[in-house]
């Protein structure tokens, strides 16, 4: 059997292959943040199509600091019916459920949340005790909800992500300088969340490759904060058009000796083969973005034999500002996308 449709584990998750839907933006909130119809069609259709584990996008942990108007939070404010109904429909379909918990720091725009963003040097001491208590009542809810666990995001310069890079993080108390000072905020969260939730609940993280100063060091610390699963991204996957390659094999490679806790890769992956070669070095989870956003079907596609047909072209982060679609090839409009995006 292919490494690819061979179950896997992460901590108490049995995963029914290798695939990974990894976090992807689906812009598919209301305008004040809550959930949708829509945003949870968006994981089923994922699971009904092979993908073993699918991780949502980007879920803000404070409704005053979201990405964009179509970004969900969680926080006292969610209804946790659609919840429910996600999480159900996702393991109707043999897959498992998880939710990518974010803070969006500095990228927040003002225009989206009438108030400026916020970086690591913009937060106390109080403040960042009550973010941890943010993550930790979102992962709650996920668990209460159903969900299979939860992914916290420390990468692509979201405010987790920010605390690891040593230019982004200027503080000058123990929550900066060294690696070991600006991991503690991310530790504090793992840490908490891990406790509140108990030990069938998964705790995943996403990083980068590049952007934290030392990437066997972040990876040491993450393991070491018991942590199921570690996802590999980096800062400049945007800057890579037409690439169709891993783009951060060779830095996992080089950095994972010791390792003993499952690794996921994301970045450049749109061939059944390419991630065949991945599996063969020992990366436990192969995860794939922009050929999901192009075929949500791409995985039982992939099964078949068939490659992607993305363009591998970035009009994703784009065109569903432009005509209320995901892929530049896609012609049906998604209604919410037309009613949050169009002009």
């Amino acid at each position: 059997m292919e490494l690819l449709w061979q179950p896997g584990k992460i901590g108490p998750m049995d995963v029914k292959n290798r695939v990974v839907r990894s976090a992807t933006n689906e812009h598919l909130s209301e305008p004040n943040g809550d959930f949708t119809q829509a945003w949870v069609d968006t994981q089923v259709e994922l699971a009904a199509h092979e993908v073993g584990l699918v991780i949502t996008g980007h879920i803000c942990v404070d409704r005053t600091q979201r990405n964009d108007i179509g970004q969900p939070a969680i926080d006292r404010a969610t209804d946790p019916a659609l919840l429910r109904q996600a999480a159900e429909r996702v393991h109707a379909y043999g897959g498992k459920l998880v939710m990518q918990l974010s803070h969006t720091g500095i990228k927040a725009p003002e225009a989206v949340n009438g108030r400026p963003p916020k970086g690591p040097a913009d937060f106390t001491a109080e403040e960042l005790d009550q973010l941890t208590e943010n993550f930790v009542f979102a992962a709650k809810l996920c668990r209460d909800c159903g969900f299979d666990g939860v992914q916290i995001h420390h990468a692509h310069g979201y405010l987790l992500s920010e605390f690891l890079n040593p230019e982004e993080n200027t503080r000058t108390d123990e929550y900066g300088g060294s690696l070991e000072n600006r991991f503690r905020l991310p530790g504090q969260i793992i840490r908490a969340v891990k406790e509140a939730c108990g030990p069938e609940f998964a705790v995943l993280v996403k990083m980068n490759s590049n952007g934290c100063g030392d990437l066997p060091g972040a990876l040491r610390l993450f393991e070491e904060s018991g942590v199921d699963a570690i996802e590999v991204s980096g800062v400049d996957f945007a800057g890579r058009p037409g690439v169709k390659e891993p783009f951060y094999l060779k830095d996992l490679l080089a950095a994972r000796e010791g390792i003993r806790t499952p690794l996921i890769l994301v970045g450049g992956m749109f061939s059944r083969e390419t991630a065949e070669q991945v599996l063969a070095q020992g990366i436990d989870f192969a995860a794939f973005c922009r050929a999901l956003i192009c075929q949500p079907d791409f995985a039982a596609r992939m099964k078949r034999g068939e490659e992607s047909a993305c363009l591998a072209c970035n009009g994703c982060y784009r065109v569903y500002r432009q005509r209320g679609v995901r892929c530049v090839q896609h012609a049906e409009p998604i209604p919410q996308l037309e009613k949050l995006f169009s002009t």
